[in-house]
């Protein structure tokens, strides 16, 4: 029972933690998709950008490569695509 009560934690701490904002920078996103090998259109590279860009950017943050190009940031990204290089 005390396993359970100790991922219960880590899992509740991690969604505190994503509840906080993530990393907004559309600069970082950017970066993050070219060492992904994707390229992106409707998506500003700015080191600050303003809404829906940084949504977008705090999805494409904090998701992992495959992830991306399979579309899990779709419903945040409405403005972007993301293609192979």
């Amino acid at each position: 029972m005390k396993r359970w009560n100790q991922l219960l934690m880590v899992v509740l701490l991690g969604l505190g933690l994503a509840a906080c904002g993530g990393d907004k920078s559309c600069k970082n996103a950017c970066d993050k998709l070219s060492s992904c090998g994707l390229k992106s259109s409707g998506l500003s590279c700015d080191a600050t950008c303003g809404s829906p860009d940084d949504a977008c950017a705090v999805c494409v943050n904090a998701t992992a490569c495959a992830d991306i190009s399979a579309g899990k940031c779709s419903s945040d990204c409405t403005k972007a695509t993301f293609t192979t290089k």
